[in-house]
């Protein structure tokens, strides 16, 4: 709305909006967009962000949305940007191993706080400028653990599989909840399936899902380990 509206107009547009909301309401910016869209996909996830959403979050048109955000990618990696930036950074140890493990923890643990990002990345096709701090840390410390820039990449890969799948068992399996694929093995018919049952106390352990932090130090160590020996055997281009 144009700053020499007049207050007969002024009143029809916020009219319905209850009491205490009078005079002009405030003027559209980036800031108030990435605000009203955080609350959205807070309390409902990514899948429930469009422009129109926000549009009438912030009682606006989607074309007036669209002057300050180009479409709903940007406003995702708008998003990212805004909350990495705000985070706090994890104190790191020197040694490597130790280093790395702090960052794929805090890593993790600040994308299970917010599942929807994880929504986000695993499409695999938007990133946050502001999240590259935490890709430099965390492939030097591949790198400072004995790892070539090739191995660092394969291993990151191949963690990073691993906690999407932890964060994704996590938004899916809140607590309390007794999973079906926890339920079905443990009565597993010993004659038919006999290693299936003898795990039947695995199955049934309370803490089954709770060993996040032994079996990421299991395959770091597992991945330093043997991605350089693995490379090593290799023969020659040409041999």
């Amino acid at each position: 709305m144009s700053d020499h509206s007049t207050a007969g107009t002024e009143r029809s547009t916020t009219a319905g909006r209850g009491p205490g909301r009078r005079g002009r309401p405030a003027r559209l910016s980036r800031d108030r967009i990435i605000e009203a869209a955080l609350d959205i996909v807070t309390g409902e996830g990514s899948a429930a962000l469009t422009m129109r959403r926000v549009a009438e979050a912030l009682g606006s048109s989607p074309m007036s949305i669209y002057r300050h955000v180009r479409d709903k990618d940007e406003l995702l990696v708008l998003l990212l940007d805004r909350i990495v930036t705000d985070l706090p950074r994890p104190a790191l140890p020197d040694e490597p191993r130790a280093r790395l493990l702090a960052l794929l923890t805090w890593q993790r643990d600040e994308l299970a706080a917010r599942p929807w990002i994880v929504d986000v990345l695993a499409r695999g096709d938007l990133m946050a400028p502001s999240v590259l701090w935490l890709l430099e840390e965390i492939y030097a410390a591949w790198r400072a653990c004995g790892l070539s820039l090739e191995e660092a990449a394969t291993a990151n890969r191949i963690v990073w599989n691993f906690l999407l799948g932890d964060l994704a068992q996590h938004a899916a399996h809140p607590e309390g909840r007794s999973p079906h694929q926890a339920g079905l093995p443990a009565e597993a018919d010993a004659e038919r399936y006999p290693t299936v049952a003898a795990l039947r106390p695995y199955w049934l352990s309370a803490d089954r899902r709770g060993h996040l932090a032994d079996d990421l130090a299991t395959l770091v160590t597992a991945l330093t380990a043997t991605l350089p020996q693995r490379c090593a055997a290799r023969p020659a281009a040409g041999g």
